[in-house]
């Protein structure tokens, strides 16, 4: 049996695939679809896991985990007018964590 973790990556790909599919099949229409992917916002399940994983803090990219005013401010800009070319994109929200920044 799959662990939480796995189906969360699997729930997290489809995710991705949903959204590029939605963005092709919109594109006759003028319908956008990108993809917002935050990674440690600091919210109280956010807190909630940091106090669960004290390592897990420690590694955050420039010492804190994002805000939701940082979430909804991406938002705004992708469903704004000056994101017109922004199309089929994923948007990680994670201070550079995925691409392997960590604090040391």
């Amino acid at each position: 049996m799959a662990s939480a973790i796995t189906w969360a990556r699997i729930n997290r790909r489809h995710q991705l695939a949903l959204g590029r599919a939605i963005a092709r099949a919109g594109e006759e229409k003028g319908i956008r679809c990108n993809v917002i992917a935050p990674g440690f916002i600091d919210s109280p399940m956010g807190r909630d896991a940091s106090h669960r994983r004290a390592d897990r803090a420690l590694t955050v990219p420039f010492g804190r985990q994002g805000t939701g005013w940082e979430v909804a401010c991406a938002a705004l800009f992708l469903i704004s007018n000056e994101s017109f070319c922004v199309n089929a994109h994923t948007l990680f929200l994670d201070a550079g964590h995925k691409a392997g920044i960590v604090r040391t």
